[in-house]
């Protein structure tokens, strides 16, 4: 990994030191729109193995999703969606299976707090998966926010439970070790990066950590400066008490090798484990 010292310097790397001992690296990578095939691209991160996975909110078009989707589709072995057939179809909102098309889906049509998980189906690839989460911009995001969000302050159960089921599952189903992911706000612009959204999502990971052995890595990428999850990792590392990750209930359909994972926190936790993942075969292992 020595590739790393030409991407990210001392400002750009911290550690979380968890409760079991372990020592995770995290890293925070910034890079512009310009730079969609840089040394601080998804790309190049995955090439080098940096990241093996990435946690991105479905925000299509001129946005860190739409940077990354060629790679990452072609990574995956997915079709990109077919632009001119879509036209032609009047922009049919039908369900296609290619990130485009889930993530439309995901961010404006469905009401329910689902994460779309796509592992990786080629022996090429350098990520073992993709999960669409969805955000501060999505329709299922209204019953907590409303439509008009201007600046208050994010739902803190919608995105630690968001964040902490999704690096759940791209730890235990694709065998991740070195998640990336993104904001999940939809005003991701300088003075855009909430203090708080950040906070729940360092808080998920290190609820996880003190819960999971051997993960390696979180990579936060960012579009613009603002964000400070080096900063807040610091602050946990400083607390003595960090609290606990309690279970909520998840339920996990799988269509065409693509699992829809449901969340719900407010019925409490019935069932801790419901999808048997204490138990799980990844789908895809790879080392």
């Amino acid at each position: 990994m020595s590739s790393n010292q030409f991407l990210l310097d001392a400002n750009d790397v911290g550690v979380l030191h968890s409760h079991t001992g372990q020592h995770i690296v995290i890293n925070h990578v910034i890079e512009s729109h310009g730079s969609i095939g840089g040394p601080r691209s998804v790309k190049n991160l995955a090439e080098i193995g940096l990241i093996d996975a990435i946690i991105v909110e479905t925000e299509d078009g001129f946005s860190q999703l739409g940077m990354m989707r060629r790679f990452v589709s072609w990574d995956l072995g997915l079709e990109e969606r077919n632009l001119v057939r879509w036209a032609l179809d009047g922009f049919s909102d039908k369900l296609e299976r290619n990130i485009a098309s889930l993530a439309d889906w995901n961010r404006f049509k469905n009401t329910d707090v689902t994460l779309i998980a796509i592992p990786s189906e080629t022996q090429h690839s350098h990520l073992k998966g993709l999960i669409l989460a969805p955000y501060g911009g999505s329709e299922c995001y209204r019953q907590y926010a409303g439509w008009d969000y201007g600046t208050p302050r994010p739902y803190r159960d919608f995105i630690y439970n968001v964040t902490y089921e999704a690096i759940a599952h791209a730890y235990k189903t694709f065998g991740a070790r070195r998640i990336a992911l993104t904001h999940c706000s939809r005003n991701k612009y300088m003075t855009g990066y909430h203090r708080d959204l950040t906070t729940c999502q360092v808080e998920a990971i290190v609820h996880f950590c003190n819960l999971h052995r051997d993960m390696h890595s979180f990579t936060f990428l960012d579009e613009h400066p603002g964000n400070q999850p080096l900063q807040i990792v610091q602050e946990f590392n400083a607390m003595t008490d960090v609290g606990i990750h309690r279970g909520i209930n998840t339920r996990r359909v799988i269509f065409a090798g693509i699992s829809f994972v449901n969340l719900d926190w407010k019925k409490g936790p019935d069932d801790l484990d419901p999808l048997g993942w204490a138990n799980d075969i990844p789908e895809h292992p790879r080392n």
